[in-house]
């Protein structure tokens, strides 16, 4: 394809907005299959093609234009399945600001999508017809937005063939992703229509995308990773792409690796604990059946990469045809709509070698064309050679317009610059990483946001759970993450409540913690420690010190109460991050 032109329009200029980019595929391969999604992520699935997708879109964008939601946002609350998909461009299409939000169960999702409602301040809901009818989420959005009208898209359409409605302009925004931040401070990233276009293009040229790709896509399509690489991505290119739910794949990760199979994929991926996960569960008479020859990218990203489990996948799937050379780790966030770095494709797996006080690092490609990517002194701003460790800065056209409606922390963030250089302003991504020849590696993170499985939890609702979970509890705990055969560990540290640091209960207390955890956040902590008051670490101004509290957990140093701990890992599916 020549260089910067549309995809499947050589010689032409970029589409503006994705909006237009679908309406082209709908003219020029209107029977073409655009998704396909698997229930129960087995089977041939429900199809629905570029000129019916753009049909589609058009009906739900004038109701859309006719309740005045152009320039307004618009929540989206659905569970897996198209009628998200069409939701979400109905809202490309009438130039709507759509806002994705995590759906798992009525319980688990209602307080942080009631959240979100209430920081977006939205002007209608897109749903199903089972959640339009679903008191638990509907109950928790109406006491903080009672005005905001309920509309079901998973029915009959509406009636007639309405025109193109005119697309909206570059700047405008297209949809805020909201970040896995604490549900008492959500922070939606403004994603613009050109951010879109601009990140699209990052990504074809970097995983050697085009027409003829065929996806297999099991990520939740609430989080940027399923959202733009899993459904837009090939959207936009004009190919063809397989969904599956992501409890279908938690459940029995064979059905992603079957779908590939079945429907000769030629890129997929995930976070590592799903490479980690098919090379744990599967058995040698699973792989036998499969092949996987067709599978050309293998992109590994959304939490921290580790080389063995990698190599363990590669290792165990190559009976099955699988490449090694197909791996591509990769970096990216919500804050530069999703992409970073990555690739080349074709390459496979390259580390940093490791040594006694450093672990082996994975290399998460070069740097995205069009982009500038810079390692910085956290403290003083100033540029770091290369081969030190810094935070990640980023600057480019797929930057986000920054957070919803906080003018102070998007300046912050978004606005940084750096010491003694006449340069653009850069993105502050609050992760560790260092720049050597081969590319980027990605070291760790200076916040505190604990990572479990691709899963991005924030440690206050983490300890905020923990410290109702029993009368026994005071109110201060702190949650972090520690290395754990090859993985994410989730850790709560909670202080009991003065006069029941002997008591028997406390066996039961420690079991409710992890109770409560299970149940709000899908994720069963490695161990509950229960100390004694006072125990944990503070600041002069009376913060807890996470990484403080981590250090003294590693090194065994913290006044622990006589209690069975809870010592084992394990991952119930479902997160929202």
């Amino acid at each position: 394809m020549t260089e910067g032109t549309s995809p499947g329009l050589p010689g032409t200029r970029p589409d503006a907005t994705l909006a237009q980019v679908l309406q082209r595929h709908a003219r020029n391969c209107p029977d073409k299959i655009a998704l396909r999604f698997l229930d129960r992520g087995e089977g041939e699935g429900t199809c629905l093609t570029y000129a019916g997708l753009d049909r589609q879109a058009r009906l739900w964008a004038a109701e859309l234009l006719a309740r005045g939601a152009r320039g307004r946002t618009v929540l989206l609350v659905y569970p897996p399945g198209l009628p998200f998909v069409i939701g979400f461009w109905a809202c490309l299409y009438a130039g709507a600001i759509a806002v994705p939000t995590p759906f798992i169960t009525p319980a688990r999702s209602a307080p942080r999508i009631a959240a979100i409602a209430a920081d977006a301040r939205p002007r209608l809901v897109l749903c199903s017809a089972a959640l339009a009818a679903e008191a638990t989420i509907r109950d928790a959005v109406a006491a903080l937005r009672p005005d905001l009208d309920w509309i079901a898209t998973d029915g009959p359409a509406p009636a007639g063939d309405p025109p193109q409605p005119e697309p909206p302009q570059p700047e405008d925004p297209a949809f805020l992703q909201y970040t896995s931040g604490s549900t008492a401070d959500p922070r939606g990233v403004i994603v613009t229509q050109s951010n879109l276009i601009a990140n699209m293009e990052m990504i074809r040229r970097a995983f050697g995308h085009d027409s003829t790709t065929r996806m297999v896509s099991w990520l939740p399509l609430f989080h940027d990773m399923g959202l733009v690489g899993g459904m837009l991505q090939p959207l936009y290119l004009g190919a063809e792409t397989v969904l599956m739910a992501p409890m279908d794949f938690i459940q029995r990760p064979l059905r992603w690796l079957q779908a590939i199979a079945r429907h000769r994929a030629t890129s997929s991926g995930g976070p590592n604990f799903a490479y980690a996960l098919c090379a744990e569960r599967l058995r040698p008479e699973q792989i036998e059946g499969l092949d996987l020859s067709s599978w050309r990218v293998a992109f590994c990203g959304a939490e921290p990469v580790r080389a063995e489990d990698l190599r363990r996948f590669a290792a165990r799937l190559a009976p099955a045809g699988f490449d090694p050379k197909a791996l591509f780790p990769c970096y990216g966030m919500a804050e530069t709509t999703l992409f970073v770095s990555g690739g080349p494709a074709g390459s496979g797996l390259a580390t940093l070698p490791g040594s006694a006080d450093q672990p082996e690092r994975v290399i998460c490609g070069l740097g995205a064309a069009g982009q500038q990517l810079a390692i910085v002194d956290p403290e003083t701003r100033e540029r770091l050679p290369e081969g030190k460790v810094g935070e990640i800065w980023v600057a480019g056209p797929h930057v986000g317009a920054g957070y919803w409606q906080q003018p102070d922390r998007s300046r912050d963030s978004f606005g940084a610059r750096i010491a003694n250089e006449d340069g653009p302003a850069f993105l502050r991504t609050g992760d560790l990483g260092q720049m050597r020849g081969e590319g980027l590696a990605v070291v760790g993170r200076l916040k505190d946001i604990v990572i479990i499985r691709g899963a991005k939890h924030h440690p206050e609702d983490i300890e905020a759970a923990a410290t109702r979970a029993h009368p026994a509890l005071s109110a201060t705990a702190a949650a972090f993450a520690v290395p754990q055969d090859g993985a994410e560990a989730l850790v709560v540290v909670q202080e009991v409540r003065r006069g029941h640091q002997a008591d028997p209960a406390l066996d039961l207390a420690a079991q409710a913690v992890t109770a409560a955890i299970c149940e709000g956040f899908g994720v069963r902590p490695f161990e509950v420690v229960l100390v004694r008051p006072g125990t944990l670490p503070r600041t002069t101004s009376n913060k807890i010190r996470r990484g403080a509290c981590r250090a003294a957990h590693l090194a065994g140093e913290l006044a622990r109460c006589p209690v069975t701990k809870t010592d084992h890992l394990s991952f119930s599916g479902g997160s929202d991050g």
